[in-house]
């Protein structure tokens, strides 16, 4: 499955560092949710026309008796709908030795229920049962491993591995996805970000109720099969993204260096021993606390009634838990206070990222710094880009963009630096603070600050082209924002951005203070990296 998509913050990216980076910390980017408190708007300012009047007013809503959210845009041009389902939930609700479970909850997502994916459930659960009871019974003995007996241990590992393959003889591999491929699914996909898991396909519109019962029957009674199979799986996606991928090694080091205290500093995917240690009954209570109905909201658009969809919603996902979700991570990350800095020495091509911290996506100030963002490394237009790209071409690729790791918290503003042949990576470092310090004498023009609205603009216009990604906006609005109108108040606050505004954003977050720099550096010709031989 996907890691992340947002149709801005850091997903807008072209560029191969984007992948990387969206890989590493598993969600990225971000299609962020939150708990929080709706959007401050300070004074009320007369309301800026955006183009998207209409498409709001025709947003309709409803919420079921257990608090389940569903948001309806009826669009009949073509016989098709598509949905978006945000769970409240991602790796920043996950704890110290279960870091990585947000994201199995996306692996078994599509294992089915009793009845899908499965040729004989009343065999197999006493199955999984038993394997459950074999992987914990492993487990203790691992832990004791300093007074243990290897060979029982090897004993027990084989009870796993036969308790396993004894479950998976009734497994229906992957029936879920064909059934819903062989309705006419298209683009099933899901992702886990830091912030929130998501999940979504489309559909034609004769098949409402099929989609009702197949993504209502894995909230309501789903199986975790092929659990421990798959955990195996995200292990090796670890592998691959982080520790074999150069940028992956230097995002994760950077995560870790930004973060002393919050959630947002377990990296997404998982410590590696995680990942080797919790257990499907850790993720079964994962599921059953966070994935309850007022944790949750479904946007569906396309050709569809409310009526129809309040009919399916009652009767399909009426049954989805009416519990309370648990409360967000009260730890909150200390001021950074001074500079941190993370240095990798290797023969790989250099690399640098700088972050500095700025607010949640929730403060008023939000939009001047995702403004900012795009006007210093946005695109070719942008100060930095046309300095050091396409004047000096001392770098190759630089994008800067906020929302790293997240928005639902105080996150960071970040720059991408991928210095050209030759160029000394620390130099271009100091190059880059001295071209920000220009800004104080040559801030940025209102005709930079428009060209800016009106590719937001545009932007915006194309997000609500499509059923799907308008799904997607309006979803994660409500998650993010406490309110899917907000999706609309952004474009407002875009529209009502001043060449001031972007210049207190750069003034408030541009110190040493708040920033936190890594970059990959090759050691000097004939020496061995630091602290090696």
């Amino acid at each position: 499955m996907k890691t992340s998509r947002r149709g801005h913050a850091v997903l807008v990216l072209a560029t191969c560092v984007t992948l990387a980076l969206a890989a590493v910390w598993s969600g990225a980017s971000n299609a962020v949710a939150a708990r929080s408190k709706p959007i401050r708007s300070g004074v009320t300012a007369p309301r800026v026309r955006t183009g998207l009047e209409n498409l709001e007013r025709r947003v309709q809503e409803f919420t079921l008796p257990n608090g389940l959210r569903f948001l309806v845009v009826e669009r009949h041009e073509a016989p098709v709908f598509s949905y978006f389902t945000v769970v409240n939930a991602g790796s920043s609700d996950e704890n110290i030795g279960t870091t990585g479970l947000a994201h199995m909850m996306e692996h078994m997502a599509f294992k089915g229920t009793r009845v899908i994916g499965t040729s004989d459930f009343a065999a197999e659960q006493p199955l999984l049962a038993a394997e459950e009871a074999a992987w914990q019974a492993l487990f203790a003995a691992r832990q004791r491993a300093g007074r243990g007996d290897s060979t029982r241990l090897a004993g027990l590992e084989q009870g796993l591995t036969e308790a396993m393959k004894a479950s998976n003889q009734y497994v229906v591999s992957n029936e879920m996805s064909r059934l819903i491929e062989e309705a006419g699914g298209q683009n099933l996909n899901a992702f886990t970000a830091n912030d929130i898991t998501a999940y979504f396909y489309s559909l034609p519109s004769n098949r409402l109720d099929f989609w009702g019962a197949m993504h209502a029957g894995g909230f309501v009674q789903p199986v975790f099969r092929e659990f421990y199979k798959e955990r195996d799986v995200v292990f090796e996606e670890r592998r691959m993204r982080v520790e074999s991928s150069p940028v992956g090694r230097l995002v994760d080091e950077f995560i870790h260096a930004s973060y002393v205290a919050h959630p947002y500093g377990f990296g997404g995917i998982g410590h590696p021993s995680d990942l080797k240690g919790f257990s499907r009954s850790q993720g079964e209570d994962f599921f059953r606390r966070y994935y309850v109905a007022k944790n949750m909201t479904i946007a569906v658009v396309g050709d569809v009634t409310l009526d129809e969809v309040k009919r399916v919603a009652t009767r399909f996902f009426g049954a989805i838990s009416a519990a309370e979700p648990p409360l967000p991570p009260t730890t909150v990350e200390p001021e950074q206070r001074a500079e941190r800095r993370v240095m990798i020495e290797e023969g790989s091509q250099p690399q640098i990222l700088i972050g500095w911290k700025i607010p949640a996506a929730t403060d008023p100030s939000y939009a001047a710094y995702k403004a900012l963002a795009d006007l210093l490394a946005g695109g070719n237009y942008s100060r930095l880009v046309k300095k050091f790209v396409k004047e000096r071409k001392s770098a190759t690729t630089m994008q800067a963009f906020t929302g790293f790791p997240g928005e639902k918290y105080p996150n960071q503003m970040m720059l991408y630096v991928a210095p050209a042949a030759g160029q000394d990576p620390e130099a271009l470092e100091r190059e880059i603070y001295a071209e920000l310090d220009t800004l104080e004498s040559h801030p940025f023009t209102a005709e930079e600050v428009a060209g800016y609205q009106v590719r937001m603009k545009a932007q915006k216009l194309g997000a609500v082209d499509a059923n799907d990604r308008l799904a997607g906006e309006l979803a994660q609005a409500q998650a993010l924002y406490g309110d899917w109108r907000q999706f609309f108040r952004e474009q407002e606050r875009v529209q009502s951005l001043t060449p001031d505004a972007l210049m207190q954003a750069l003034q408030s977050a541009a110190k040493r203070s708040r920033r936190t720099v890594a970059m990959i550096v090759n050691p000097a010709a004939g020496q061995a990296p630091a602290g090696g031989r």
